[in-house]
């Protein structure tokens, strides 16, 4: 499993639950490919990366 993606979908995932309410969809989609033991498609990286973008961007907005 690439820990790129691995470390990219955590943080992602705790910059969701910080900043709203958790999106159910958004979560299971970010964890997807770690459930199923397989590489994330081009995709769920572009996904991941921008929920992290959009998290990191929520919480230094304050």
């Amino acid at each position: 499993m690439n820990q790129e993606y691995v470390s990219i979908a955590v943080a992602a995932v705790e910059g969701l639950v910080q900043i709203t309410p958790v999106v159910v969809e958004d979560v299971v989609a970010l964890l997807k490919p770690l459930k199923e033991g397989r590489a994330p498609t081009d995709a769920e990286w572009g996904f991941a990366r921008k929920q992290l973008d959009d998290g990191n961007a929520a919480v230094q907005a304050g």
